[in-house]
């Protein structure tokens, strides 16, 4: 780990003292679900203002989103374990073929899945080559096991963790800091594949995805909200936010529409507009799986213990 934040760290101190639900708190309902971090019940800016450097259109307008309530999301990125744990349990189907870097290009590979995304991986990484349905598959076994309600975050729930409290372009300030905070394309990435611009900082992790919780955590306390893989969202593609939800529930369902998205950033991201908080990605299809993309999960935490 390359460093903790003393201020989720006192956060985590005064939730424990707090109760459950608390703001701050972290929680595991099971032995294999992953840790949950509870996030306070309040109002910000989502979206990016027309202002703010690289801003593409389907990033606003900017609204209000109120949560009246907590609600708890993945400490980290679902990792390979925990994703095997649920294969291992429910017979799941491998998705078969996924997206990887080819040596020269972005290209699908029917040889490539969760196992084995292109890339070394432990069960310590952040598990990519997952389609959405996986994803979704994976949150229902949770909600089955646990009786609680996991699923997928909304767009609206992703980019309130995401910021952690900021409403800076990037959830670490308006400059890009990307090597402390995030696995992003760098100098050494760019020595393993010398045709991809760089982000001038190096973390020396090179092509891939590195283990969850590598990087600094933001003000939630949250781990590669930035960076590292991308993460699948609940909610149908729109355009644009007019007319979208301000209570931050999903708008529509991807597996509805059949237009997904993903938001976040990857370890082969070059361009640094993408990792700011309210970048959105349009994915071609629920069914598609990519190395660098991945997901985390949210859970109702009204029974939280």
């Amino acid at each position: 780990m390359r460093g903790f934040s003393l201020f989720a760290a006192l956060i985590a101190l005064s939730a424990c003292a707090s109760g459950p639900g608390a703001p701050g708190r972290s929680f595991t309902d099971c032995g294999v679900c992953p840790e949950m971090t509870v996030l306070p019940a309040g109002s910000y800016q989502m979206g990016a203002p027309e202002n703010e450097q690289h801003r593409a259109d389907d990033e606003g307008p900017v609204r209000t989103i109120t949560f009246t309530a907590p609600f708890a999301i993945g400490t980290t990125e679902v990792t390979r374990g925990q994703f095997k744990d649920f294969v291992a349990a429910t017979g799941h189907w491998k998705t078969e073929g996924c997206l990887a870097w080819s040596g020269t290009e972005l290209a699908f590979d029917p040889n490539k899945s969760w196992l084995d995304p292109g890339y070394p991986v432990t069960d310590d990484h952040p598990v990519a080559c997952v389609s959405w349905w996986d994803a979704r598959a994976y949150a229902t076994w949770l909600s089955r096991i646990t009786g609680e309600t996991y699923r997928l975050p909304s767009e609206a729930e992703w980019e309130y963790a995401t910021r952690g409290g900021t409403q800076t372009a990037y959830p670490f300030g308006e400059e890009i800091n990307a090597c402390d905070y995030a696995n992003v394309s760098d100098i050494s990435a760019k020595r393993d594949v010398p045709q991809w611009n760089n982000i001038d900082c190096d973390d020396g992790v090179g092509l891939g995805a590195a283990p969850v919780a590598s990087y600094l955590p933001n003000g939630f306390g949250l781990y590669d909200t930035i960076g590292n893989l991308w993460e699948w969202q609940a909610d149908c593609y729109q355009e644009s936010f007019e007319g979208a939800p301000v209570d931050g529930s999903a708008w529509g369902s991807g597996g509805q529409c059949g237009v997904v998205l993903d938001r976040g950033g990857g370890f082969s991201n070059v361009f640094p507009g993408h990792l700011r908080a309210a970048n959105r990605s349009r994915a071609p299809s629920p069914f598609i799986a990519v190395y660098s993309l991945g997901f985390r999960v949210v859970r109702d935490i009204e029974k939280a213990e």
